[in-house]
């Protein structure tokens, strides 16, 4: 269950904040989030921060709650969010280097 919605959860949250430009014209335009981000995938990180803050906020302890039941948990549903989202960043190169290898990896 905690693996299904961190993939659902990552799915709603992806574009959060999103002001439809790609990251390399979100870094002109906006030079703090591209600092913030140090330039790599700065839209998609955007997302998983204004998401997860919210998600921290004491107004969601209940969810939170019902969510992670241990440390471990709330660590593997954040990697599991962080991962996903950031895998939604198609340019990136490196990233696509290492979606492939790991396509390769689990297929051949």
């Amino acid at each position: 269950p905690l693996t299904n919605f961190a993939v659902v959860f990552s799915a709603l949250i992806h574009d959060i904040d999103h002001v439809g430009v790609p990251n390399g014209t979100l870094a002109v335009e906006k030079p703090r989030i591209a600092a913030l981000y140090d330039g790599k995938s700065c839209a998609e990180q955007n997302s998983v921060n204004v998401a997860w803050t919210l998600l921290m906020d004491p107004e969601f302890t209940d969810l939170q709650e019902v969510l992670f039941h241990s440390r471990q948990e709330f660590i593997r549903f954040r990697q599991i969010v962080v991962n996903s989202v950031l895998a939604t960043d198609l340019f990136d190169k490196e990233l696509h280097h290492h979606r492939e290898y790991r396509w390769r990896t689990a297929f051949s």
